[in-house]
């Protein structure tokens, strides 16, 4: 295949996976604001049924379409090693939010290619976040731009931190790092500064309406469809330590300008 047809690939790939995550949204809306159980890993983040639920759907409907795709999911883990092809996908970011009654939580559906499977990392050439109680859902694929809801979107122009505005997840996980003196020293200097973590924190990136988003812990499943969305939205996405990777537990998110000033910074 050449690289112009792979390009259209992933592109019909995203088509397919939008139509399903959309469908995924009767499953997540069911449970939104009504009564369930809420269960907690060994790590004390909280797990419901339709986190697992919409992964299952989402698993199933993808694997009937791609059956040769891997898949890595949040609540039950990867499939199918050895593909060329691997879905990562996090059915609901955010489920503290979700279990609270709160509409910041998105379901994130990613495409990584593995040019070596064995490896078991690749590049993420297409994504999805969708925020169903938000009615909003945003989406990219490699060299075809990113969109919210069918319109185009790009992150700002905004090149000095004195007039940006930073967004970050977790105020208590930068606290006792060694990352703290420095993410301290960056809201303090931007213009103006929010808490908004998960998914929902990048939106603001990736369409322009914030400069650069923070967040001092990840799992794959937390960015992998967050990346391709904002590079194509002419952003850059790394870890903390300027490495352009979903697996190395940090991310960070802005228009070139202010994640080039930020990289610097956390490097102090």
């Amino acid at each position: 295949m050449s690289k112009d047809d792979t390009l259209k690939s992933y592109v019909k790939e995203l088509e397919y996976a939008l139509r399903i995550v959309k469908a995924s949204e009767r499953i997540t809306l069911k449970y939104f604001r009504s009564k369930f159980r809420v269960e907690y890993k060994s790590d004390r983040s909280p797990v419901t049924i339709a986190d697992k639920t919409c992964e299952k759907f989402l698993v199933g409907e993808l694997a009937r379409k791609f059956p040769h795709h891997g898949f890595y999911g949040e609540e039950f883990g990867a499939s199918s090693a050895g593909s060329e092809f691997r879905w990562i996908i996090d059915p609901i970011d955010g489920t503290r939010n979700f279990t609270r009654g709160i509409p910041f939580w998105g379901t994130l559906c990613g495409l990584e290619h593995l040019e070596d499977p064995a490896s078991g990392k690749g590049e993420m050439v297409a994504g999805i976040m969708s925020l169903p109680a938000l009615k909003k859902t945003y989406y990219a694929s490699k060299k075809h731009g990113a969109f919210c809801n069918g319109k185009r979107i790009k992150v700002s122009k905004v090149k000095e931190l004195e007039k940006s505005t930073v967004v970050f997840g977790g105020l208590s996980y930068f606290v006792g790092t060694k990352y703290e003196k420095a993410f301290l020293d960056i809201v303090k200097s931007s213009y103006h500064d929010r808490g908004f973590g998960d998914c929902f924190g990048y939106t603001f990136v990736a369409d322009g309406r914030t400069e650069a988003m923070l967040d001092p812990i990840v799992s794959p499943w937390d960015v992998a469809a967050i990346k391709p969305i904002i590079e194509e939205a002419g952003g850059v996405f790394t870890d903390f330590e300027g490495n352009p990777t979903i697996y190395n537990r940090t991310g960070l998110a802005g228009n070139p300008y202010l994640h080039e000033i930020i990289l610097k910074k956390l490097s102090e």
